[in-house]
């Protein structure tokens, strides 16, 4: 005989709700997570190891109380039946063995968790409550609901068959290790993050799990703690590449004093197998790509390897680095997106077809200083490394300046001007003086 107790919390809480499955799963091994609200678990053969179902339900509302939770409990054969008692009833309900039905019979058919459009019919049906939906006859109910109509009045009497969706709580992919006699340089610190992260890696493999950051803390000598984290550039699970990338992020800021305790923890992810497709280029291995970042960040620093992301501001080239990171597969196109009608390059126009031309702007980064005579407030001779002339043509200035609200505003002025040989190019005048900003081809 299959009996369910339910947990409901008139209030729901994300903080609560942890705690209510740690609860049900310490009493029973089937326990089912029911939304934000309601907790499952089944009570088949627990009367030799707690009691009977008073002494259970006594037992779970005083363990969720000390957690502060509000908790209400029902106790019914099926989840309909022991949901409708803990929203119905008080702090602790239990509906007999084999009535389920009569408990049910004035419950409303919201109770069933509906969607709109059956709610709807048979609200044209006049059909209110669940015991009016038990007492419709079963051949007229399938020949319009199809099996959806015995299957709903079936839950409606309390008849529910379908075992619980079991639930698990989440695995933890943390190590930890103790240094007793304290670790203070970083080869053999490196190495037991590397040990760490080699079990970690194998337990993810287990799971086909990936890691996609990596986060350390290490408790110091001086009684302070160092914390650290890092990323790859796709998720992976292999234990080298993993520990390369720890020692390159632990070298560019290591702890300042002994690590006498140290724990590595990894952010799971279930990464999903993409056929690659015929049209694009081969994606680089997650391994090697994390490998040779991770030796880059060593030699020049983490903070100066990643993708340049261009800020939100006037400020010329501005822009910071992000962790580099593969771009998901994209999709296929669709019917004809491919195809060269549909395709819209840029035109390119010749001199001689009266549209103009197209030119491309090599922007010079950094900028180089160039020394610049002026005639009338003009710019009149240029002067530069592999670069000299008298400035035939030119046009500007166009002020550019913003972010005079910081501590750091800006404020330059450029030209583009053309030099006796042809030469095509963008200056500009700051407070530092004249600088060459870009050649036009």
């Amino acid at each position: 005989m299959t009996r369910i107790a339910c947990l409901f919390v008139p209030v729901a809480d994300e903080r609560i709700k942890p705690a209510l499955l740690e609860i049900a799963l310490r009493h029973s091994p089937s326990v089912e997570d029911g939304g934000p609200d309601i907790v499952y678990l089944d009570l088949g053969g627990l009367e030799r190891l707690w009691g009977g179902e008073e002494e259970i339900a006594r037992r779970l509302h005083r363990a969720a109380c000390e957690c502060g939770a509000a908790v209400r409990i029902g106790i019914a054969g099926s989840r309909a039946g022991a949901r409708f008692a803990a929203r119905a009833g008080g702090d602790i309900t239990i509906v007999p063995p084999e009535l389920d039905a009569r408990w049910l019979g004035p419950a409303p058919l919201a109770l069933l968790g509906l969607g709109p459009e059956m709610s709807a019919r048979l609200g044209r049906w006049g059909i209110r409550t669940l015991g009016e939906l038990a007492d419709l006859p079963v051949s007229g109910l399938a020949e319009r609901l199809g099996d959806a109509g015995p299957r709903l009045q079936r839950l409606a009497r309390g008849e529910d068959a379908t075992p619980l969706r079991l639930w698990t709580p989440p695995p933890v992919f943390e190590e930890s290790a103790d240094c007793s006699w304290g670790v203070e340089t970083l080869e053999p610190l490196g190495d037991l993050l590397a040990g760490l992260a080699e079990m970690l890696c194998a337990r993810l493999r287990r799971h086909e799990l990936s890691a996609d950051a990596f986060e350390w803390s290490c408790r110091l000598a001086n009684r302070t703690v160092h914390e650290g984290a890092c990323a790859p550039a796709a998720p992976l699970t292999d234990s080298a590449a993993a520990a390369a990338l720890l020692r390159a992020s632990l070298a560019a800021r290591p702890p300042r004093a002994a690590v006498e305790a140290i724990t590595l923890r990894v952010r799971p992810v279930r990464v999903r197998n993409v056929q690659p497709r015929f049209d694009e280029p081969p994606r680089p291995s997650p391994r090697l790509l994390t490998a040779t970042l991770a030796r880059l960040s060593a030699l020049v620093g983490a903070r100066d390897i990643g993708s340049p992301v261009i800020l939100d501001t006037h400020r010329p080239d501005a822009h910071q680095m992000t962790p580099f990171l593969l771009p998901s597969p994209r999709p296929s196109p669709q019917r004809g997106e491919g195809s060269r009608e549909n395709r819209n390059p840029l035109p390119h126009r010749g001199r001689g077809q009266g549209e103009g031309v197209v030119l491309a702007v090599h922007r010079v980064r950094p900028s180089r200083s160039v020394a610049v005579v002026l005639h009338a407030g003009a710019p009149a001779h240029l002067r530069a490394a592999g670069l000299a002339g008298r400035i035939i043509a030119g046009a500007g200035p166009w002020r550019v300046s913003g972010e005079w609200w910081t501590e750091a505003p800006f404020v330059q002025d450029e030209w583009d001007v053309e030099l006796d040989d042809g030469t095509l190019c963008r200056l500009a005048r700051d407070g530092r003086g004249w600088r060459l900003e870009a050649v036009y081809d």
